[in-house]
């Protein structure tokens, strides 16, 4: 299940109040703010990740691999509610990028809901008729009334930055797509509302993105949170099924089928914390090492540290699969579920209209991956 343990158009995109943010009470951190110069706008590939973010999840292991790889000019973090609120998502964000010393990298608070309104209502009916899902990431808890009003302060304490205040998320990626045309590639790491709302709002931006990588589905096996659909998805079915029909120049999917075959355990971290004490091992040690402590033989999925590992090295991806792909968004058992129609059957134009074809990452070379996955968490 999608559960992390380590540390959780145009008229429907104006049903969707996009969440402003709250200025931050101050407050003394317990942990000193490292200040880096923002990277030259050149330095690399541009990207942007659109995450639901948590605390030393998969989505902040991405952020900091993302943010540590040599050749990528870190655009910005945009936040949407998935596994927990986009409250608490930004304040993670800004947190944790205060303590690897990275606050160059603005962080953008976006859709605090899902496109269609009543979702999380709906969630009784559902689990009533369906069974109930197992992780029901930030349905599981209250929304907070802010980022620096939470139920309980981030690692580290509330952040001293602050998110971007000129902007939403969706507007956010707009204005960056404009800037650096045909140059940025999107992460769309979480439900993808700001992702739709970006491209339904501002149509020309479509074939001004480089590329459009989601972790997102499940093709080949059941879903990790129904037996049709992947978190993600299942979340925010409609937004998915936004992005995935829209005629993107390339689409790549990283798959709950890829995330089986990157188990981390106590193996992969004992190899991240070695050697000289760094600001992300402090992070590793204090968020997971009592876990393993506890239990050694605990291990998770890493999901969305796959895509940024196939968008760093390609070869990572040891199997993929090229698909036309939608997503199931008449609410029902099959909520949510990821559809991939087969080119040597359903190849144009034969496919389903308003279909378009995705590259599903299916399997990957597990070697490769824990190489450049240690790797970069472990410099300096």
């Amino acid at each position: 299940m999608r559960k992390r343990t380590f540390g959780p158009l145009l008229a429907a995109a104006l049903l969707v109040p996009l969440v402003a943010a709250s200025a931050p009470a101050a407050a003394p951190l317990p942990v000193p703010v490292e200040v880096r110069a923002a990277p030259a706008a050149d330095k690399g590939r541009k990207v942007i990740l659109d995450v639901d973010m948590g605390e030393l999840n998969d989505d902040a292991v991405t952020m900091f691999m993302l943010a540590k790889a040599r050749d990528v000019d870190f655009l910005g973090v945009t936040v949407v509610s998935g596994n927990t609120w986009v409250e608490e998502g930004t304040a993670y964000a800004l947190r944790q990028l205060e303590l690897v010393g990275r606050t160059d990298i603005p962080v953008v608070m976006g859709a605090g809901e899902p496109l269609m309104p009543g979702r999380q209502e709906r969630l009784a009916a559902e689990n009533a008729l369906y069974g109930k899902a197992p992780w029901g990431g930030a349905f599981d808890s209250k929304r907070p009334p802010a980022y620096d009003k939470l139920a309980k302060p981030p690692y580290g304490g509330y952040p001293k930055t602050k998110p971007k205040q000129d902007t939403a998320a969706a507007d956010f990626i707009v204005e960056q797509v404009k800037r650096h045309p045909n140059q940025v590639t999107v992460f769309a790491d979480g439900p993808a509302t700001n992702l739709a709302l970006a491209v339904r709002t501002h149509p020309e931006i479509v074939p001004l993105i480089k590329e459009v990588i989601y972790m997102g589905g499940a093709f080949d096996k059941p879903g990790n949170i129904t037996p049709a659909a992947e978190f993600n998805w299942w979340f925010d079915p409609e937004s998915a099924r936004i992005a995935v029909r829209t005629p993107f120049r390339k689409q790549t999917i990283v798959p709950d089928d890829a995330a089986q075959h990157v188990v981390y355990g106590k193996k992969q971290y004992d190899r991240i914390v070695a050697g000289k004490p760094t600001p992300i091992k402090k992070i590793f040690r204090d968020l997971q090492g009592p876990e393993f402590a506890k239990d050694p033989n605990t291990t998770h999925l890493l999901w969305d540290a796959i895509t940024a590992a196939v968008f760093l090295d390609p070869a990572v991806a040891k199997k993929t699969d090229v698909r036309y792909v939608d997503v199931d968004a008449n609410f029902g058992a099959d909520y949510g579920r990821s559809l991939g129609y087969k080119l040597d059957e359903f190849d144009a134009p034969n496919n389903p209209k308003g279909t378009r074809k995705a590259s599903i990452v299916l399997d990957v070379d597990a070697q490769r991956f824990w190489d450049l996955y240690t790797g970069l968490l472990r410099t300096e």
